[in-house]
């Protein structure tokens, strides 16, 4: 994160912010680190960014914002839509920046199939597939004291397949299962799948699971009247061994800042651009706003074993 933030002649990573510990572990040697709580954010910083747990977001964007200071945070901006119209009402108000990262929108290969709906290559979508299988696994603390399946997973190929289409979810048909029994007596699924009816029609599945054994798993297949576009996995290396036992290759990519470095990098320039060339950042209010709706929808329809619409959440 360090490297990409001190990009040269765009980005000086200045301060490292711990929000919850009085001392924190500098990423370098000639940056200062402080606490946020007494933070006395020096006038030449121009935008912050947020990469702590979503419980946090709140008091530190409304810091941020009522210093002048524009904000990139990790998805989600809260954990309910409410909270998240709220702070960006309180960001508009000091006229300040608030950009939610979703990284697929950065990625070349996702950039890329968006393209593909859009110049019309496939025709019209009807029906598509994503899986995101996590690597490697969260603690089980992690998982029982909020880790979601539902509002930490899925908001990403939520947010991606709806820019894809270009239309919004209708209507949410999720359920899970726990491996462990700990977690079952927790009431928390560590593996899912939801189903997502869209307005114009096309059917989305999205299978979840905490926990691949074979590297970070991620993959998505949309299905046109005309044709089919798909994003493949990739894989630590290209290497593939040949013999006369069979043929084999390396594991995926081991986690996400492997398999998303350039899309994390991407989007930090983005951000650098809002900052520095007032550009608009692609992602709106509306959009974190829609895929927080969504996940709550699938949280409810798994806890009521039936589809839910979306309009039922307001």
């Amino acid at each position: 994160m360090s490297s990409i933030l001190n990009e040269p002649y765009r980005n000086q990573l200045q301060t490292t912010l711990n929000y919850s510990t009085s001392t924190a572990t500098p990423t370098a040697t000639d940056q200062s680190t402080i606490n946020s709580a007494n933070s006395g954010y020096s006038p030449s910083i121009h935008g912050i960014v947020i990469a702590t747990p979503t419980n946090t977001h709140a008091p530190l964007i409304e810091e941020a914002a009522s210093k002048n200071i524009s904000i990139f945070t990790e998805k989600p901006v809260d954990d309910t839509s409410d909270k998240i119209s709220r702070l960006f009402s309180i960001a508009d108000a000091h006229s300040v920046k608030l950009c939610c990262g979703f990284q697929r929108r950065f990625d070349d290969s996702y950039v890329s199939t968006q393209r593909t709906l859009a110049d019309g290559h496939i025709g019209n979508p009807i029906m598509a597939h994503v899986t995101f299988a996590d690597h490697p696994g969260p603690s089980m603390e992690f998982m029982k004291l909020g880790g979601c399946i539902y509002s930490d997973l899925s908001p990403h190929d939520v947010d991606y397949i709806r820019w894809c289409l270009g239309d919004d979810v209708e209507s949410v048909y999720a359920t899970g299962t726990s491996s462990v029994k700990e977690l079952e007596d927790a009431g928390v699924h560590d593996n899912a799948t939801m189903l997502l009816r869209f307005k114009r029609g096309t059917i989305v599945t999205i299978s979840l699971s905490r926990a691949s054994t074979y590297g970070y798993d991620q993959r998505c297949e949309i299905f046109g009247d005309k044709g089919l576009t798909r994003i493949d996995n990739v894989y630590a290396n290209t290497n593939v061994l040949s013999t006369s036992d069979g043929i084999s290759r390396p594991k995926l990519q081991h986690s996400f800042p492997q398999r998303f470095e350039k899309a994390f990098a991407a989007e930090l320039d983005a951000y650098a651009d809002t900052l520095l060339e007032g550009k608009e950042w692609p992602i709106l209010r509306d959009d974190c706003i829609a895929v927080q709706k969504v996940s709550d929808a699938a949280r409810l329809s798994a806890e009521l074993g039936r589809a839910v619409m979306i309009d039922e959440l307001r």
